[in-house]
């Protein structure tokens, strides 16, 4: 699990992201997922980005 700052760059989940990848597959392995890894980062920061009304529920509660 990634732990985010609201401050995070992309560019430093990416490496928390390659990190973990390293310690679970090992190197090589990290190195096939890359571009996987930096497009996860992009769309945690994105998401990371939005601030939801505090009154709002989701929608499965509607």
């Amino acid at each position: 699990m990634v732990n985010m700052k609201p401050n995070d760059s992309v560019e430093a989940i990416a490496v928390e992201l390659r990190a973990q990848a390293v310690r679970l597959w090992g190197e090589h392995r990290a190195s096939e997922l890359e571009t996987s890894i930096k497009q996860t980062a992009q769309q945690l920061w994105d998401v990371g980005q939005e601030t939801l009304h505090r009154d709002l529920e989701p929608g499965f509660y509607q």
